[in-house]
């Protein structure tokens, strides 16, 4: 081995914050859905072993008109991508959160267990579920805030 002799322009972009993979084959995702990527394809969040939490979708990517559903097609050319937002956002004024959410518990740890954020609970289901972010506001019951994991640090926080 010996060190760089020479300039490299590298293209870079941004860890986190807009992205875009395939869609499953046959998964239809709909934009607002919690996203995990399980074998290497965007899918709803299911918090199965293998997944690794991706973020919110925020539309169709590529070969998809823009429409209320995103169907992924493998055998497809171009194979229809999903963008999603892989930045940790935070989801603002959320008013189904289980776990009977109060000032107190900010800063837990949220769960969910398929992609509906209606679904999200600071109450793991199983002791195999996997976390999606924490909340980080609490105005009322139905009134607070969730943060979404990046997806490092969401295998930072698992330990994959």
């Amino acid at each position: 081995m010996a060190d760089l002799g020479a300039a490299v322009q590298h293209v870079t972009r941004n860890r986190a914050g807009r992205s875009s993979l395939p869609i499953a084959n046959t998964v239809t995702l709909y934009e607002g859905a919690l996203l995990g990527i399980e074998g290497g394809y965007l899918n709803h969040w299911a918090d199965g072993a293998a997944d690794v939490f991706a973020g919110v979708c925020l539309g169709p990517s590529v070969g998809i008109a823009a429409a209320a559903a995103m169907l992924g097609n493998t055998s497809a050319t171009p194979v229809p991508e999903a963008s999603f937002d892989d930045s940790g956002v935070t989801l603002m004024h959320l008013d189904s959160v289980g776990g009977t959410p109060t000032q107190a518990k900010v800063g837990d740890i949220v769960y969910s267990t398929s992609s509906n954020t209606d679904d999200m609970s600071l109450t793991a289901v199983t002791t195999t579920d996997n976390p999606i972010g924490w909340m980080s506001r609490w105005r009322s019951a139905t009134d607070l805030d969730v943060t979404l994991f990046t997806p490092s640090e969401f295998l930072a926080y698992v330990g994959t």
